[in-house]
C-alpha cells in the first residue's frame, strides 16, 4: 500500500525527470498533474511553474499571440511553414517547440477546467 511519503518520493522523482527532460519530452497533461500533486503534497512545483506564470492559460495564449504578431499571421500558418520548410535556426526551433507546447497546454488546461466543472463537489 502506497502512503503519502511514497507518493512524495515519486513526485520528487518525477520533478527531477521532468526538469531533466524538458523541453524535449514535455506533455502538458503530465505537467498539470505533477503541479497538482506538488500542491497537494506541499512540495515546490517544477521550475517551469514560475516561468509560465503559474502554468496558466493566459500565459500560453499570450505566447501564441506573441508569435502570431512576430510573423504577422495566424499560428497555424506559422507552424505550417515550419513543418513544410523545416526550421533553419536554433531560434526557430525553440519558437516552434514553445508554440506547439503552448497550444497543447491551452487544450489540456481547457479540458481540465471542463472536467472540474462537470465533476461533483
Amino acid at each position: 500500500m502506497t502512503n503519502e511519503k511514497d507518493l512524495a518520493n515519486i513526485v520528487k522523482y518525477a520533478k527531477s525527470h521532468c526538469e531533466d527532460r524538458c523541453p524535449a519530452d514535455r506533455d502538458p497533461t503530465a505537467c498539470i498533474a505533477l503541479i497538482d500533486l506538488c500542491e497537494m503534497l506541499g512540495e515546490d512545483p517544477p521550475l517551469c511553474f514560475e516561468d509560465t506564470k503559474g502554468f496558466t492559460k493566459a500565459y500560453f495564449v499570450a505566447k501564441v499571440k506573441e508569435v502570431e504578431k512576430k510573423h504577422g499571421r495566424p499560428i497555424k500558418a506559422v507552424l505550417a511553414e515550419y513543418n513544410s520548410r523545416g526550421v533553419k535556426t536554433l531560434e526557430d526551433n525553440i519558437e516552434k517547440m514553445e508554440v506547439e507546447f503552448a497550444i497543447k497546454a491551452i487544450k489540456a488546461l481547457g479540458e481540465k477546467s471542463a472536467a472540474s466543472k462537470q465533476s461533483p463537489k
